[in-house]
């Protein structure tokens, strides 16, 4: 004879119990607290639905998506590829997702992206007013409310951009800024071929983009991210310099200019292509001005690392190091960070730490310029 009884299915177990949690916490709590607790929940939520939406619109535009971070804290599992990035962290609590220019036409697959975001977040708002019975549901409300008007304020800076951005500011990007994005599907072709490690064709592509393209800011930056994965530092610190001094730029993209001018000029200080009297005091005063100017101060971190290796602090280096690698998004970044730290950790004597460091950045990219030196210097000591 058949049960007439059905298995829970895990994802209504789920919420049953989160709906429980709730009324118990709600019972435990005084009201004000209860609703101070709400409106933190409702401001993730709304937050994870803003994200959410920019993703699946995104992928769906065929608008380039770099990383997605789903949580806060240390990593629990990663894939990277040369396109991007997905990363999962222990509390899945938020939802990070960096997109730029892709398919043409760039600028209405970007915009419709933000609008994507915003229907998101406008669903998320819509399915808390049916809680407004209790002092929790209420602050969800409130949470989610405030948090998605401040993301639809227009704000673009070196570290983020606001849906608010992509809603009302887009359209109305001048002329010379949207051409940039024309050459967006080549340029991140060649990037692609930079981060698989295929320079002969990374090489071919920025030839290319240079005929079609020449004079644009995106073709020199793909010309720096060569020169830099051939090792060539003091050739793409040159071109970095004549980003920096462009009176015509924003300081979001004086900000990124910066970050850039400081790492290639430790760089080139590090394998002797620039004096270090005159590279590391450069390289110290363009990191602290692309903070001042927006730059999120964890990414600069690894060269941090570098300017205090070379400078002989060699502990605080390597603590530097381990963090810019923790947190570094990109497969490159966080081999350099790590081959940083192997040459921390040889300054210190611990060799077998460094073999460590250095085997996990060989993982990622063992043909980058300074994992393969590493790796040989090393192997001498």
């Amino acid at each position: 004879m058949g049960s007439l009884t059905r298995p829970i299915r895990p994802g209504r177990m789920f919420i049953a119990s989160a709906a429980i949690a709730v009324v118990a916490v709600e019972r435990a709590l005084d009201p004000a607290v209860a609703g101070l607790l709400g409106a933190v929940v409702g401001m993730l939520a709304e937050l994870m639905a803003l994200q959410l939406g920019l993703l699946l619109g995104a992928l769906a535009l065929r608008v380039r998506v770099h990383d997605v971070v789903v949580g806060l804290g240390a990593r629990v599992y990663e894939l990277r590829t040369p396109r991007r990035t997905v990363s999962v962290r222990l509390l899945p609590i938020m939802l990070g997702v960096s997109v730029g220019p892709g398919a043409a036409p760039a600028r209405c697959r970007m915009w419709l992206a933000g609008v994507a975001s915003a229907i998101g977040g406008g669903a998320a708002v819509l399915a808390l007013t049916t809680v407004l019975d209790t002092p929790f549901g209420r602050g969800l409300l409130i949470g989610a409310l405030a948090t998605g008007a401040h993301c639809l304020l227009p704000r673009r800076d070196a570290g983020t951009t606001s849906t608010g951005w992509l809603l009302f500011q887009l359209p109305r990007l001048p002329r010379h800024r949207v051409a940039e994005w024309q050459s967006a599907p080549l340029v991140n072709e060649a990037i692609d071929a930079v981060n698989g490690g295929d320079l002969e064709t990374a090489e071919a592509l920025t030839a290319e983009l240079s005929r079609e393209h020449p004079g644009r800011r995106t073709t020199t930056a793909t010309r720096i991210a060569l020169l830099e994965a051939r090792g060539r530092y003091a050739e793409a610190l040159a071109l970095t310099i004549g980003l920096v001094s462009d009176p015509a730029q924003e300081p979001r993209d004086l900000a990124f200019a910066l970050a850039s001018l400081a790492a290639l000029t430790a760089n080139a200080v590090e394998v002797g292509q620039l004096d270090a009297a005159t590279g590391l005091p450069t390289a110290r005063q363009a990191v602290d001005d692309a903070e001042q100017l927006g730059y999120p101060g964890f990414k600069l971190t690894g060269t941090k690392a570098l300017l205090e290796l070379l400078a002989g602090n060699a502990d605080r280096a390597a603590t530097l190091a381990r963090s810019g690698a923790r947190n570094s998004g990109a497969t490159l970044s966080r081999a350099d960070d790590l081959a940083t730290l192997a040459r921390a950790l040889m300054a210190t004597g611990d060799n077998r730490a460094a073999r460590l460091a250095l085997d996990e950045a060989e993982t990622l990219a063992p043909w980058w310029p300074r994992v393969a030196g590493t790796r040989a210097r090393l192997s001498v000591s």
